[in-house]
């Protein structure tokens, strides 16, 4: 029961932590890295992609610690990584990028499309992915765009589509 409840606790920590990473590295120090990830994609892989890469050596090294040294409580952390990071990588790589493969709208993730929408149209907030928190700043901002503008605003395929201006689509924060 202990090694269940370190997992779910790691499931929830890992958004803070993505948010944070996401803010301060990614749109940091790594933007040489990440600006490959807000630009059209050229490739199928982008250098974008070394980020999950290297996340995920970090999450096999945390199972071979804990396995090797008896280290138990390492092996619960980094499943609760991992449940994390598939998550993330199917709303985000699949359903929202459509990259590897496409599926079809999945109503409860649309508010995750819409928020992360917004973060590629303003390369800004939100940051977060499974939990985005879209500021009111931002989605005032969106709602006017698309009520001036509409579809025209819009030169990705990705941000095609979006209703800004309908109430309930985002967590508000202000």
């Amino acid at each position: 029961m202990k090694s269940v409840l370190v997992v779910l606790a790691v499931v929830a920590a890992m958004e803070p932590l993505t948010y944070l990473a996401h803010r301060y590295v990614m749109h940091g120090v790594g933007w040489v890295i990440h600006s490959s990830h807000h630009r059209p994609p050229e490739t199928r892989i982008e250098l974008n992609d070394l980020f999950p890469a290297i996340f995920a050596t970090l999450t096999i090294a945390l199972f071979a610690i804990g396995r090797t040294t008896g280290t138990a409580l390492l092996i619960p952390v980094a499943t609760g990584v991992t449940i994390y990071g598939a998550a993330y990588s199917f709303v985000h790589d699949v359903y929202i990028h459509g990259r590897f493969f496409k599926v079809g709208r999945i109503a409860f993730l649309e508010p995750l499309k819409r928020a992360h929408i917004l973060h590629h149209l303003y390369d800004g907030e939100p940051y977060g992915m499974l939990v985005p928190l879209v500021p009111r700043r931002i989605r005032e901002r969106a709602r006017l765009l698309y009520a001036t503008q509409g579809e025209a605003a819009y030169s990705a395929e990705l941000l095609k589509g979006g209703n800004f201006g309908s109430p309930g689509k985002y967590v508000v924060v202000d």
